[in-house]
């Protein structure tokens, strides 16, 4: 185990994870330290390097260990990433409409100072997860800009390059919906080479096969079948789950590459339905939902070769989602019956 004591006072975490950083033990290495630390900078720090990078059963001891500490920066700090944690635990047939906006009342019921920079970085990303929880891609964007302007008071070297990997994260994620593929790319491949998390790379690969959807279907798969291998050899059920059903469908469908392809999701069964032809099964699996996604709509719209849904479905992307990305879908259905 790695000294972290110097002189019987606890060292800096940045300084020790200098040393370790690249290290093959890395992981295993911060994480005991981690849940070592009794010196209130270096648990705050400790709480994001353990989300970061994955690690949540320890980040579950830790946030448990600190929730009634005496420090109140650390007490508000240890229950935001218990909300973290929590919507990292649920599985996606667990999410339900209203959990989102339940986590930011819940970090906007704890009362944060102007200074407390940090605690004031991480509540605006609990917004951007709902945020993106919710398909609200728009909403986004100031919480970025808020999030930029407050790192400039971060003075932990550690602790800023930590909150830099998540704004790249959120930007990535920002710039895609916005339909800035350059940009959200460069931010994504980035991520990929600096993070040792691998469910984090996972869900990197999934994004990034998904803003290939409309220039390389051998692209948009590499990523799928990447991420789907990682999540298999990790055993990670929500991103098999959700890789399975609704990435390697959905893109499958659209390039009209279905054979072997099934799903869960009655909406992808439509979209499978609909690529091979068999639009009777795509409207009536359809019609049987209470209420339509702007996606569904748009396959809906596809079927019955009808301009009003497809363009509602293009209305529906911009006003609901901000999203300009998946808005294409409609628009070049609606482009494709002008000829």
């Amino acid at each position: 185990m790695h000294k972290f004591l110097a002189n019987g006072a606890e060292m800096p975490l940045h300084v020790i994870y200098q040393q370790l950083k690249g290290q093959p033990n890395e992981l295993r290495d911060m994480s005991e330290i981690c849940l070592l630390s009794e010196n209130e900078d270096n648990q705050r720090t400790a709480m994001e390097y353990l989300y970061v990078n994955g690690l949540y059963d320890e980040l579950k001891v830790m946030t448990d260990k600190i929730k009634y500490a005496t420090n109140t920066t650390n007490r508000k700090s240890a229950k935001i990433y218990q909300i973290m944690y929590e919507r990292k635990m649920l599985k996606p047939q667990q999410l339900k409409p209203e959990t989102p906006s339940n986590f930011i009342k819940a970090t906007n019921r704890l009362k944060i100072m102007n200074e407390d920079y940090t605690l004031r970085i991480l509540r605006d990303l609990v917004h951007i997860y709902s945020y993106f929880d919710m398909k609200q891609y728009g909403e986004i964007g100031s919480f970025n800009e808020n999030i930029k302007h407050l790192m400039l008071e971060v003075k932990d070297p550690m602790l800023y390059e930590l909150f830099e990997s998540r704004l790249n994260e959120t930007l990535f994620i920002y710039h895609w919906k916005r339909n800035e593929l350059i940009l959200s790319r460069k931010y994504g491949y980035q991520l990929l080479k600096k993070t040792s998390n691998y469910r984090k790379q996972i869900d990197i690969h999934n994004i990034l096969a998904q803003g290939y959807l409309f220039e390389s279907y051998q692209q948009a798969i590499h990523h799928v079948s990447l991420a789907l291998e990682m999540a298999e050899q990790l055993s990670y059920e929500r991103a098999i789950y959700g890789l399975k059903n609704f990435t390697l469908p959905f893109i499958a469908a659209y390039h009209k590459k279905t054979e072997g392809i099934t799903s869960e999701d009655i909406a992808e069964q439509a979209h499978i339905a609909l690529a091979e032809g068999d639009v009777d099964k795509c409207i009536g699996l359809l019609e049987g939902l209470d209420t339509l996604t702007p996606f569904q709509q748009y396959y809906l719209g596809q079927a019955k070769q009808d301009k009003g849904l497809l363009r509602k479905a293009y209305q529906r992307f911009i006003e609901e989602r901000d999203d300009y990305f998946y808005a294409r879908l409609p628009l070049e259905a609606l482009h494709a019956l002008d000829y």
